[in-house]
């Protein structure tokens, strides 16, 4: 099955971005990301066989043990990709507490043997796919702050027509 760490967020955090996608759509085509999908992905693994999954939770366990929640602001949009065909996202701050948190979902990860996308991490939320930015100024995005306090283990299906997200294990900070 296909996985990945991210942290879900709390509800002041997931209107504010709605309100920010909203405001997009008079200015920008491509394909928005629903609400119910809205996260910040901490490490993206791929395909994991089912029999690897206890251990993947053991390994995320350990990693979220000693991790309080983490104040979240939102921050400016950007972008990944070309102008007409790009990745749109809003970016958050977590002070030094999230690049923290997933610099130990990806030392746990390692340690275990589990392999996953080793890029940079940009902290964002995907608003947007397949946008066009080439039809003129983006909106100026909400500064909403919020509390996140869980980071959680997910199933992703791409089969249908959008994605779906299934949670497998939360593990709770603090």
């Amino acid at each position: 099955m296909r996985i990945f760490v991210a942290m879900e967020l709390p509800e002041e955090l997931i209107d504010a971005l709605s309100e920010t996608s909203a405001a997009l759509r008079d200015s920008v085509r491509g394909r928005y990301v629903a609400p119910d999908r809205f996260h910040v992905t901490l490490a993206f693994l791929g395909e994991v066989e089912g029999s690897r999954l206890p251990a993947l939770v053991e390994a995320l366990d350990v990693a979220c043990q000693y991790h309080e929640p983490i104040p979240l602001a939102l921050g400016e949009l950007g972008s990944f990709g070309r102008r007409r065909s790009a990745v749109l996202w809003q970016a958050v701050d977590g002070g030094e507490a999230l690049p923290s948190l997933a610099a130990d979902v990806r030392a746990a990860l390692r340690r275990a043997g589990f392999a996953f996308d080793e890029k940079p991490l940009v902290l964002h939320v995907t608003l947007m796919r397949s946008a066009d930015l080439t039809s003129g100024e983006l909106p100026m995005a909400l500064p909403v702050r919020g509390v996140v306090d869980t980071v959680t283990l997910f199933s992703s299906d791409l089969s249908g027509a959008h994605p779906v997200y299934t949670p497998l294990e939360r593990f709770f900070l603090g």
